[in-house]
């Protein structure tokens, strides 16, 4: 799957962070609601390096300390074989040096392959990953994110896309879940009113007709081909809460009939945070980076994978410009889906 966060990850998604962090009184929860017992593993599927979470863990891991200070703790953080996983690593091991002390490893597979062994995970939790495809739909041809284009054909095949990868994800992590365990996912999400990361209804810009505008005009300008043009396509996909509760309200999937059940969901709004702190400081040097990088840092591969990292580059520079030019138009805000599942039998 051709998929890769930027280097250094975790430094330039500050919002990443805050949607972990809105996350955190569930995830407490979650693992308040764990039966006794004399071990638990936790796994964080899909943890890019590991930073944005840390704090989160620290959480967990102490409060699941306190409720069973003789119980051992495993946590394993997870992501892609292209992963930067020597940082994942690094970060994990933050947890070490002090009590619980838990033992720390790292997954280094896709979260859309089997990672542990059936009924060992005791808390599962996974945080703006799932909404990455498996493989792609098809071509689409007039934009680089399908949910910002008016392709109704190209719409139902990444929809159809994104449903057998969720529910395939929901399948395996129900039989990795121990029976009593919980699984905690913060998906990127799109809301009733049709907002998701980079749209917020227009109040600003739409940050992929952005991105899609820039790509088109190195076509146009000759720096890329008509041909890797169509290949410029960011392969995500934001479901709705319909979508995302669907395979545990079917009692014929695999997940409902491994014994998955939906606890509880919400939506969650986080406002962009380098636009609330340009509305304080008016640093648009500051803003214009920022923004730039943490767009960058989720979407580069797809263009660079197909034109290489020069083309790439030139692609952010220009988008820098355009919010240095028009700062009051820009933010990225995000639409979250927060939802709690628990393996019965």
């Amino acid at each position: 799957m051709a998929i890769a966060m930027t280097t250094g990850y975790s430094a330039q998604t500050e919002g990443a962070r805050l949607c972990i962090d809105a996350a955190s009184d569930w995830a407490l929860t979650c693992v308040d609601q764990l039966t006794n017992d004399s071990s638990y593993v936790l796994m964080d599927y899909g943890a890019a390096d590991g930073g944005t979470a840390v704090g989160l863990w620290s959480q967990v891991l102490d409060r699941l300390h306190k409720r069973q200070p003789k119980a051992h703790l495993t946590l394993i953080g997870n992501d892609l074989p292209s992963n930067d996983n020597v940082a994942l690593a690094e970060n994990i091991a933050k947890q070490l040096g002090r009590p619980p002390n838990p033992t720390v490893l790292v997954s280094a597979r896709s979260f859309y392959e089997p990672l542990v062994a059936p009924e060992t995970v005791s808390f599962g939790f996974s945080a703006t990953a799932m909404h990455w495809l498996s493989e792609s739909p098809g071509p689409l041809n007039t934009h680089t994110h399908v949910l910002a284009s008016d392709d109704k054909e190209a719409l139902e095949r990444f929809t159809a896309q994104a449903m057998k990868d969720w529910a395939s994800v929901l399948e395996l992590r129900s039989v990795e879940l121990a029976v009593g365990g919980r699984l905690l996912t913060v998906n990127l999400s799109r809301d009733e009113e049709g907002r998701y990361l980079g749209h917020n209804g227009g109040v600003t810009r739409n940050v992929h007709d952005q991105l899609h505008q820039i790509w088109r005009s190195l076509a146009d300008e000759g720096v890329i081909s008509e041909e890797i043009y169509r290949k410029g396509t960011i392969l995500n996909f934001y479901k709705s809460p319909e979508e995302f509760m669907a395979p545990l309200k079917d009692k014929t999937s695999a997940a409902y009939v491994n014994g998955l059940r939906l606890v509880d969901e919400r939506t969650v709004h986080v406002p962009c945070p380098y636009r609330k702190r340009w509305n304080e400081d008016a640093d648009t040097a500051s803003f214009a980076e920022g923004l730039m990088a943490t767009i960058r840092s989720w979407s580069r591969h797809s263009f660079a994978s197909v034109a290489g990292d020069q083309t790439a580059d030139l692609l952010y520079e220009r988008l820098k410009q355009r919010i240095a030019a028009s700062p009051e138009e820009w933010s990225l805000d995000y639409v979250e889906h927060h939802q709690i599942m628990e393996r019965v039998a």
